[in-house]
């Protein structure tokens, strides 16, 4: 890239982590583009060029999150003595420790799919929601279930499972702290798991 490339990355970088945290901490309808362009120190014109309205720079910051989500929250699944508890557990617990380390990704990801209505972002919540979903049903797809268990009916109740939880506790985690929703959260999930893989039957 010569020098003026490499200027306008840096630029939309700059801007994309500003807006990050404004529709992280504001939400979408609520956030500001005055307050990102003072933040980022550029006038609009120059937001404007880059991203021709605000829906558009929402969805880019949306998507820069969910991408960062995606290169670090991943694990191998491999052939080894790992049972399939303990590869979802591990992507849970890999899935938190990101969230705790990056927390407006969590908020503006979070605020997305729980209070988001913005049309367009269904896309980006689709492909979210669908990362997660793969992995834990390549996970079951490859587990010896009692033949009596459907596995698609196996993969559905995991992901139930899952979703509730986070409904329960990642709704109203700014009320509380932070850490410590998240470790119930990952203790409440683990719990539930070892019931589906384990039964609960004595």
């Amino acid at each position: 890239m010569n020098e003026r490339e490499v200027q306008a990355t840096n630029s939309k970088e700059k801007i994309i982590n500003v807006a990050i945290e404004e529709f992280a901490l504001n939400g979408y309808k609520a956030a500001s583009t005055n307050s990102i362009c003072k933040s980022a120190k550029i006038s609009k014109g120059l937001l404007y060029h880059y991203y021709s309205s605000k829906e558009i720079l929402y969805l880019n910051a949306l998507q820069y999150s969910f991408d960062k989500f995606k290169q670090n929250v991943t694990i191998k699944i491999e052939d080894s003595n790992k049972k399939g508890i303990e590869y979802i557990s591990e992507y849970f617990n890999t899935k938190f420790k990101f969230f705790r380390a990056n927390p407006l990704y969590s908020k503006i990801i979070t605020n997305s799919l729980l209070n988001d209505n913005v049309e367009s972002v269904k896309s980006i919540i689709n492909e979210f929601e669908e990362y997660n979903n793969n992995f834990i049903y390549h996970v079951i797809k490859n587990i010896d279930i009692n033949p009596k268990f459907d596995k698609e009916k196996a993969f559905e109740l995991i992901i139930m499972i899952g979703e509730k939880l986070e409904e329960k506790y990642m709704r109203n985690i700014e009320s509380k702290d932070k850490d410590i929703a998240i470790e119930q959260f990952r203790k409440d999930h683990k719990i539930m798991i070892e019931m589906v893989f384990e039964g609960i039957d004595k």
